[in-house]
């Protein structure tokens, strides 16, 4: 079994600094897929989105009351 070695920071630097720069935007532009989130890290983000929309309502009712 073959372990590939990861190269140090050291040299990942030193390899992306010497790239033209459209080969530099090639070798940093790939596809990240999506998280399947679960548990604890979904409920949280479920929370902000609700805290969200209700504090979008508070400053809309406030720009109203002052708008009159």
């Amino acid at each position: 079994m073959i372990k590939k070695e990861q190269p140090s920071p050291s040299d990942q630097t030193w390899v992306l600094s010497s790239l033209e720069h459209d080969q530099l935007v090639k070798a940093k532009k790939h596809p990240i897929p999506r998280r399947h989130l679960k548990g604890p890290a979904l409920i949280i983000l479920w929370a902000l989105r609700l805290y969200l929309l209700f504090m979008m309502t508070v400053v809309g009712y406030q720009a109203w009351i002052a708008a009159r």
